[in-house]
């Protein structure tokens, strides 16, 4: 297997600084690590340059960054979301009897960040981490339905509404519409419009009335039909209600 050793010394050298809560030199560093001061001083600049850590133009100094701090509390914030929602997607998907998604806006595309199986052979199933792109399917129309509809006009005219199925919809107009009526129903349905044989349904979850993440309901198109899905909409909006109280009113030893 192909080994990255600089690689391996940046991650030391990071660690390093983390642990060491407090500025720390490239001697200091170096001695340390037992990496040479050349490789140590390079690797980092290059940590400098992402703003993963500072660098004290006094002492000379290195400390954690402003990008590290924010990826650390994003995966906070992904863990606070989680262990609050976890109960109620197990609830869920064991009353619906299909795959549950949770997940949250990254960039251009939502990220999955939790997932509940259905406790049955044949199922719906993705991993931890997989990023579904705009404006794919159920997932990507409840978010568009918390956006102003200049805003929506203004993002699809970049990317444009790529079709992946053929049901999928690929006209702004129409799909406009259909953000209307998400937004009037305070759910979205995808049939077969993001992957063929495959059912969805999605809400969202917010936080003092900002949408904050989105739960999804998944399945084989024979199994979520389009009356299963209308049996779905009260328990997914009673769950949404109950994980959206509880991120907006946590108790002391939660916050």
């Amino acid at each position: 297997m192909y080994e990255a050793p600089i690689i391996k010394k940046a991650i030391d050298i990071l660690m390093f600084i983390i642990y060491e809560k407090r500025p720390v030199g490239v001697t200091e560093i170096s001695k340390a690590l037992s990496i040479s001061k050349s490789t140590t001083y390079g690797i980092l600049k290059a940590l400098l340059e992402k703003d993963v850590i500072n660098k004290d133009s006094t002492s000379k100094k290195y400390f954690i960054g402003k990008e590290l701090l924010k990826i650390a509390k994003t995966i906070h914030n992904d863990l606070d979301i989680i262990k609050i929602a976890r109960p109620y997607l197990e609830r869920l998907s064991e009353t619906v009897d299909e795959t549950v998604f949770l997940g949250i806006k990254d960039k251009d595309t939502i990220r999955i960040i939790d997932i509940v199986e259905v406790k049955k052979s044949y199922k719906i199933s993705s991993h931890v981490g997989i990023k579904i792109p705009f404006p794919a399917g159920a997932t990507s129309k409840i978010l568009f339905s918390t956006m102003k509809d200049d805003e929506i006009v203004s993002f699809l005219s970049k990317i444009g509404l790529q079709k992946f199925t053929k049901n999928t919809i690929t006209d702004i107009n129409a799909f406009l519409k259909e953000i209307k009526k998400v937004r009037k129903t305070g759910y979205a349905v995808d049939y077969e419009e993001y992957l063929k044989g495959v059912n969805a349904i999605a809400t969202y979850v917010h936080q003092h009335n900002n949408p904050l993440a989105f739960i999804w309901i998944v399945g084989f198109s024979n199994s979520l039909t389009r009356n299963k899905i209308k049996e779905t909409i009260k328990p997914l909006k009673e769950v949404s209600r109950a994980i959206s109280e509880r991120l907006s009113f946590k108790p002391d030893d939660e916050q």
